[in-house]
C-alpha cells in the first residue's frame, strides 16, 4: 500500500521543493516555450533565492504531496491576495497559485487530493473565496477545475522570456 501524505515544506524540505517546482514547470510547459524562454525564466523565476523569499513570505504556505519517500506534487497557497487584474472577489479570499504533479504521478488522482488539501486550508482559515489563474490553452486543468465548480471571473497575462500567455482568472466561493 502506497503512503501518500501532504505535510507543509519545512527549512529541511527547501531544497527537494525547489527542484520540484523546476521540474513541475519544466515538464508541463517545455513544449510551450522556446528553450532560450524556458531557460532564462527558470533562472529568473525557480532559482534558489527567487523561490526561498517566496517560501519566507507571510501569509503564503507551500505543501509538498510525498508518496512515499518521493515528492509527488505541490501547492502553493496565498492567504488575502486578492487578483491582480483589479477585481475584488468576496473576502476572506485565498489564491491557489500553483498546483502542480509530477508527470509520472498525475494518473494517480494527486491533483484532486491537493485540491481538496486546499480547500481544508481555506475552511480552517475562514476563507469565502477561492482563486487562481490557469494558461487558457491548458485544457486538461480547465475541465479540472470547472468540474470542481470554478467559475471564470477575468484573466491577465503571463509572461515567460518574450512570450506573452493569457491565463483566465478563476473563482469559487466556498
Amino acid at each position: 500500500m502506497n503512503d501518500q501524505h501532504i505535510r507543509p515544506v519545512a527549512e529541511t524540505d527547501l531544497q527537494v521543493w525547489m527542484q520540484l517546482e523546476r521540474d513541475t514547470f519544466t515538464e508541463t510547459f517545455k513544449p510551450v516555450y522556446s528553450t532560450q524562454d524556458l531557460q532564462n525564466f527558470l533562472q529568473e523565476k525557480k532559482n534558489d533565492n527567487t523561490l526561498k523569499a517566496e517560501w519566507e513570505q507571510k501569509d503564503s504556505f507551500f505543501y509538498i504531496l510525498w508518496e512515499g519517500s518521493t515528492a509527488a506534487g505541490f501547492i502553493k497557497l496565498n492567504l488575502h491576495r486578492q487578483p491582480d487584474n483589479g477585481t475584488l472577489l468576496p473576502t476572506p479570499v485565498m489564491e491557489l497559485e500553483r498546483i502542480y504533479v509530477r508527470s509520472e504521478f498525475q494518473s494517480k488522482k494527486f491533483g484532486r487530493q491537493l485540491i481538496q488539501f486546499a480547500y481544508e486550508q481555506a475552511a480552517r482559515h475562514f476563507v469565502r473565496t477561492l482563486w487562481l489563474g490557469v494558461w487558457e490553452h491548458n485544457v486538461k486543468a480547465r475541465k479540472f477545475y470547472e468540474k470542481e465548480g470554478f467559475t471564470a471571473f477575468g484573466e491577465h497575462s503571463f509572461k515567460v522570456g518574450e512570450q506573452v500567455d493569457r491565463d483566465l482568472l478563476l473563482a469559487k466561493i466556498l
